[in-house]
């Protein structure tokens, strides 16, 4: 018989005879054991992830019958002496049906490799597992330009300037020096306004560093007059009449020696006393190259290392008014 078979024995009486029934059940399939777990991963696969990025996707987790509780996790193959991938799946016990997502983190050191996840799903009594593969692509070391103090002021006159402020930010580690230029100005005019930076930035690997960018233009400026402390010149000309008096005090003979002395003195003491009567004006000067015209300009900026190599988001740009 069957191991499944189930028997009932009935006892019966009746004239002094006895009759014994035996009734056979068999069961013809056995139910399906509680909590058959099966998982799925709903995502692509292989993943693609670069070093130091993270990849979500999601699992399915389905028990028969459903209410099953499970639990879940993950491992990462092959294991690298620095930057293995890490995994996590969240949360990590579930009742089925249920949609836990996975996680998987790469390091800045991560190697390029293709790697494989393997998600494990234990049940009341089952386990299943499913493995995708994640490739970490390789990544070239660069850089990126962003403007991040605007140019100020952002209008001028002609003859004066401006400043911004250029960051450059480490990408997938690079480091270096990054020479940083205006590759163009637009409008190009004649005494057109001009830009320029200091030396080459240094950047560090994962870290970033800022450059200032100076625009100058030429033409028509002023100097504003010196601050001194005013002098009460108009008691310089009392002065003048005492001559005079002396002159009338003394004798016609006498009178005409002294003058042909005092009259060069005269002289001076005039000329001495002439900036008493006059005022400490501002002065305006234009530059030998002219002036700039009024205009709204733009100024494209780019930057390039030893090894002639560009940001990678491209140029940069930034504007000043001229009126």
């Amino acid at each position: 018989m069957s191991a499944n078979a189930r028997y009932v024995k009935l006892k019966c009486s009746g004239s002094g005879a006895w009759a014994v029934l035996v009734v056979v059940v068999l069961v013809a399939a056995s139910a399906p054991a509680f909590g058959q777990v099966t998982l799925n991963v709903s995502a692509p696969s292989p993943f693609a992830v670069e070093p130091g990025g993270t990849s979500t996707s999601n699992l399915t987790v389905d028990s028969s019958p459903s209410g099953a509780d499970v639990s879940l996790s993950c491992a990462v193959t092959p294991v690298e002496t620095t930057g293995t991938p890490l995994c996590a799946v969240s949360p990590a016990s579930v009742t089925a049906p249920a949609s836990p997502s996975l996680t998987i983190t790469t390091l800045g050191a991560t190697p390029a490799a293709l790697y494989t996840i393997t998600i494990t799903a234990v049940g009341p009594s089952n386990t299943d597992t499913v493995s995708v593969n994640m490739s970490v692509l390789a990544v070239t070391a660069d850089y990126t330009l962003a403007v991040t103090t605007p140019v100020t002021p952002s209008s001028v006159h002609a003859g004066s300037g401006a400043t911004a402020v250029i960051t450059v930010t480490s990408l997938n580690g690079y480091s270096g020096a990054v020479t940083l230029s205006c590759s163009a100005i637009t409008p190009a005019v004649a005494f057109g306004p001009t830009c320029s930076f200091p030396a080459a930035v240094t950047v560090p690997s994962h870290g970033t560093q800022t450059g200032t960018l100076t625009i100058s233009t030429s033409g028509t400026t002023t100097t504003p007059p010196t601050t001194s402390t005013p002098r009460p010149r108009i008691f310089y000309g009392l002065f003048l009449p005492l001559p005079g008096l002396a002159l009338t005090a003394l004798g016609r003979g006498r009178r005409k020696k002294l003058l042909a002395v005092l009259t060069p003195c005269v002289l001076a003491l005039t000329l001495l006393l002439l900036p008493s009567c006059g005022s400490n004006n501002k002065t305006t000067t234009t530059t030998a190259n002219g002036v700039t015209p009024n205009n709204s300009y733009t100024f494209t900026i780019t930057g390039t290392d030893t090894n002639a190599l560009a940001p990678s988001n491209g140029t940069q740009s930034v504007s000043l008014t001229v009126n």
